[in-house]
């Protein structure tokens, strides 16, 4: 028997023997061998690369070459093969050092990457031949590289087959249903006809269908109804109207230069207008790019095609830059920006100061783009120009287009950090880098070209079939404004920061489709909206479910709710009470602007004249852009910022939108024209309601509907028969029910209140009552006016008596030319020259250029020196109301209401800085006014004719002059009848139902 410790023993050596023949366990846990290609150049590319390239060698020290890592930098060696310990680059990394901090926060590598370069070292830091790190050349997890999605080729993927084929009515649903049977998903039921109807024509026209449109689409049992109606739409002349008004966001239309002086760029209007006939011709989207960037370059050349270089023109433009030579630089990147957004959807303009952060743009590539509009009015020339070639440089008279001053501009350099006077190499113009098989530098122009043709290569370059970008880029762009939003949900950015698409094959697939149906959109616009995908309805029964699963709807499984955009809503108003004025095309309109809204401008006075009413009737796109005065109704409903491209404009729902439709005038007068259609005595109330639902909805009431619209407009006629509030609270003078004018008020003396009296009795001051603190006053007590208690029907005044009697004015009462000035006086004078109010100066050079209102010989007006006679007043020796306008393209003078005199320009320039006095011509000490001056206003503006009115009712009706009272409104807006029915038609365009599209 063997003994326990032989046994033992016998055991501890065959243990012995096993772990002697096993592999060492070290070596099991060995990793794979390093591929330099695919472990190590991916962590020096995302994470060393940006500092450390031949470019920009950070520390001197450049980590894209065998070379560069082993010349090492500033702080010697970078790697000792071999030797982890020794390498000063492992130690950084391992220490967290490096990385550098971004915005203050430490961007260690993870353990993991920092293990792959230690055991890269130590098997010797091998590197490929040849092999040269590109910053670049693939994506990581903080850059997009040449292999980011939207730059690679467009395919043409096969259309998927799906289980329901029942939804699929082209292409474009095959895609979507694959998606969601692949999550075990349904789209939404078909929307009804109704609903239908109302999302196409205002995807298509931008206007609602009428009632009648509706009931005969409704009642069509046709197969191809909606085929039919989609392609009489497609037809219409305001499908361009629609689809122009998107555009021109993107391009940041608007018709002035912005800055303090805002200046208008004549003719900006026939942009707007070639775009318009653009969409609705159908032009080739190439050829849409070519006559925008480079119109005037084409070899078949037109005017038309000059026109769509406005595009160029659209930017803001400064008359008075603190730098001119610098901020020739800022426009230049209006314009890359300007390009690259609109066609390409890459933030190009962020490679202007360095290499992109986030795409594979270098700044190399932002200054070959800006080369090609270098040649153009760059440098800082005549300011008349507004920043664009004249005339005779662009061949074409009364156009707002671009072309080349030169052929051959001086050169444009790559500059350190942005910086003009840190100039580098200078630039050869070419194209972007970010598809190197379509990279080109740009030649030289024919001898006998007029310009540099680099506009026209780089659209050229744009619009290539074989561009990855352009193609998917329009087509995300028709995705997003019919179904609400963009395969790729952020239009304006293609980059490694913006979206990825939700369906990179169908957006691939529309792509190819517009390539191969000659870049012609209308095509396109067909395929979206016949399908079932555009057709389905916005609610789904399984909503719930669905949306805890997707809530952003990125599989599309319902149609998208949306608000109506500023431009349709007003439109829409417009068309529901019967006023919409159809007209295509031609100069913009004015719309009129509360004069609260104008306070903030610092030339108010000549900032905004509205059009005449009638022409304010047309569609919201024909609106003159104002960069510094945007209509505050389109801007509360989003109406985007026209300083940069918008490519998505935001889609908000607030508060001040419900209070802006109850209360806007606007609102309020559409309300009215359709409460006017509804009323009819031989109809009974519910046919009148009926009407008006009809006309806003293109629907009759449901019994609940009709049964609170009729005690709504029971309770509202109640109210406004009997409004709160005695006549005898109410000011006598307020006989025409007008509000006070005080937008623009800048002088406000009524002898009835603030006036300051010495101990004879004399006047020594006279309060200003318009805020802006222009006091009227004399320290002279011999010559001081007296104030008579009842002078002018009862009503107090001050009398000047010819005798040298004057008052003095704090302060400089006018900054502008613009103006309107109303005085009640008498006038009981000798003949010769008189003056009521004045700046006149002549020791101050201001003789023949001053503003004042007075009169001269028996009975004629003066309206300065320049409307000099301005028609003859009557009975001026009793009181009456003299009131003077200077307007943009007017001069006018109205005694009480009646006009004396009008011309059809204002006022040659006047200077205003001098002192302002009343009862005398300026300072020549004499003219004196002989009379009573009982009430002076000034506006700093030419009021428009309903507040001329109010005015005039005001001073008219206190002062009980001989004149009707011109009504400020009309007389049925006192019937409580149809205050109460338009009551109801606000209340309906306050609804969900007009506001959204479902």
């Amino acid at each position: 028997m063997t003994s326990r410790p032989a046994a033992l023993i016998r055991t501890g050596i065959s243990v012995l023997v096993l772990l002697l023949l096993m592999p060492p366990l070290q070596a099991a846990a060995q990793p794979a061998e390093i591929d330099f290609n695919r472990d190590v150049a991916p962590i020096l590319v995302s994470r060393c690369l940006e500092c450390h390239h031949q470019n920009e060698a950070a520390g001197g020290l450049v980590l894209s070459s065998a070379e560069g890592i082993t010349r090492g930098g500033d702080s010697g060696a970078a790697i000792t093969p071999g030797n982890v310990d020794e390498s000063l680059l492992h130690q950084r990394v391992a220490d967290g050092e490096m990385p550098p901090e971004r915005k203050g926060q430490p961007q260690p590598l993870p353990p993991n990457e920092v293990r792959i370069l230690g055991q890269w070292i130590r098997a010797g830091a091998p590197w490929p031949a040849s092999r040269e790190l590109d910053l670049y050349e693939r994506t990581s997890d903080v850059r997009g590289g040449r292999d980011w999605w939207s730059l690679q080729p467009i395919t043409r993927p096969a259309v998927p087959q799906v289980r329901n084929q029942n939804r699929v009515a082209n292409p474009i649903d095959a895609f979507i249903l694959a998606q969601l049977e692949r999550k075990e998903m349904q789209p939404a039921p078909l929307a009804d006809r109704r609903t239908l109807i109302r999302r196409l024509c205002i995807d298509l026209v931008g206007l609602p269908p009428t009632a009648e449109q509706i009931a005969t689409f409704e009642q069509d049992a046709a197969p191809d109804a909606w085929e039919r109606l989609v392609d009489r739409l497609l037809k219409s002349p305001h499908f361009g109207e629609r689809w122009a008004r998107h555009w021109l966001d993107v391009v940041r239309f608007a018709e002035t230069s912005g800055y303090e002086r805002d200046q208008t760029k004549p003719f900006a209007w026939k942009y707007r207008d070639w775009v318009v006939q653009a969409f609705n011709d159908d032009l080739p989207y190439d050829r849409f790019i070519l006559e925008q960037l480079a119109g005037d370059e084409l070899p078949d050349r037109t005017e038309r095609s000059v026109i769509g270089t406005g595009f160029l023109r659209l930017g803001t433009w400064n008359d008075e830059p603190n730098d001119p030579q610098d901020y020739k630089y800022e426009r230049l990147e209006d314009l890359v920006h300007a390009t690259s957004s609109a066609f390409l959807s890459m933030t190009v303009k962020c490679a202007r100061c360095h290499d992109h952060k986030f795409d594979p743009i270098p700044q190399l590539d932002y200054y070959r783009i800006a080369a090609a509009f270098w040649p153009g009015p760059i440098e800082p020339r005549d300011r008349k120009l507004l920043g664009g070639p004249s005339a005779d440089e662009l061949g074409i008279a009364d156009v707002l287009g671009w072309t080349d001053v030169t052929t051959s501009p001086a050169p444009l350099h790559l500059l350190r950090n942005g910086e003009r006077h840190h100039p580098l190499q200078e630039v050869v113009p070419a194209s972007l880098t970010l598809v190197p098989d379509l990279f080109r530098e740009f030649e030289a122009p024919p001898a006998e070209s007029d310009t540099t043709q680099r506009r026209l290569q780089l659209a050229r370059w744009i619009a290539r079939p074989d561009n990855p970008l352009t193609a998917h880029v329009i087509v995300n762009r028709l995705w997003q404004h019919h179904f609400g939003e963009g395969l790729v949900r952020s239009p304006n950015n293609f980059g490694f920061t913006g979206e990825q698409p939700t369906h990179p094959e169908l957006l691939d697939w529309l792509a190819s489709e517009l390539i191969a149906n000659g870049w012609r959109l209308k095509p396109l616009h067909r395929l979206m909206v016949t399908s079932t995908t555009y057709r389905q309805a916005s609610v789904h029964p399984d909503w719930a479910t669905y949306a805890e699963r997707d809530f952003g709807n990125q599989l599309w499984w319902r149609a998208e709710r949306r608000r109506v955009d500023a431009e349709t809503l007003r439109d829409s108003l417009l068309a529901a009470s019967g006023e919409l004025d159809l007209q295509i095309g031609g100069p913009s309109f004015r719309p009129s602007i509360t004069p609260e809204a104008l306070e903030g401008l610092s030339r108010k006075a000549s900032a905004w004249e509205a059009s005449p009413e009638e022409e304010q009737h047309r569609r919201s796109l024909y609106i003159f852009m104002q960069r510094s005065l945007l209509p505050p109704i389109m801007t509360t409903f989003d109406l985007p910022d026209t300083t940069l491209p918008c490519g998505q404009r935001d889609a908000t729902t607030v508060a001040p939108q419900a209070l802006s439709l109850l209360n806007n005038d606007f609102v309020h007068r559409r309300s009215l024209a359709l409460a006017r259609q509804a009323i009819d005595p031989a109809d009974a109330p519910s046919d009148q309601a009926a009407h008006i639902w009809r006309t806003v909805y293109g629907r009759d009431p449901e019994p609940t509907e009709l049964v609170a619209a009729l005690g709504h407009v029971t309770r509202q006629r109640k109210r406004f028969a009997d409004p709160p509030g005695t006549p005898s609270e109410k000011p006598a003078w307020r006989t025409a029910g007008a509000s006070p004018v005080t937008g623009g008020l800048v002088l406000a003396l009524d002898a009835g209140s603030g006036t300051i009296l010495d101990d004879a009795g004399r006047l020594a001051g006279w309060q200003d009552a318009s805020g802006k603190r222009h006091h009227a006053s004399q320290t002279d007590a011999d010559r001081r006016p007296v104030l008579v208690s009842d002078a002018i029907n009862g009503q107090p005044a001050i009398r000047f008596d010819g005798q040298r009697r004057f008052l003095t004015l704090d302060g400089s009462l006018l900054t502008d030319d613009a103006c309107s000035i109303f005085a009640v006086v008498t006038d009981t004078g000798p003949e010769g020259h008189r003056e009521i109010i004045s700046n006149w100066s002549g020791r101050d050079g201001n003789a023949g250029s001053s503003m004042f209102l007075g009169l001269t010989g028996t009975d004629s007006v003066r309206f300065s020196d320049n409307f000099s006679p301005a028609g003859t007043v009557d009975h001026s020796q009793g009181p009456f109301l003299l009131t003077a306008v200077n307007g943009t393209d007017y001069a006018a003078v109205w005694q009480n209401v009646t006009e004396l005199a009008r011309r059809s320009q204002p006022l040659a320039p006047r200077r205003l800085d001098t002192p302002w006095v009343i009862g005398q011509q300026g300072n020549i000490d004499g003219e004196y006014w002989t009379g009573d001056i009982a009430a002076i206003r000034v506006y700093d503006r030419a009021l428009t004719e309903d507040e001329r009115h109010r005015v005039w009712n005001e001073l008219i009706g206190r002062y009980q002059l001989p004149a009707e009272i011109a009504e400020t409104e009309e007389p049925e807006l006192h019937d409580p009848e149809l205050l109460a029915w338009a009551s109801l038609c606000v209340v309906l365009f306050n609804s969900n139902e007009f506001l959204y599209i479902d």
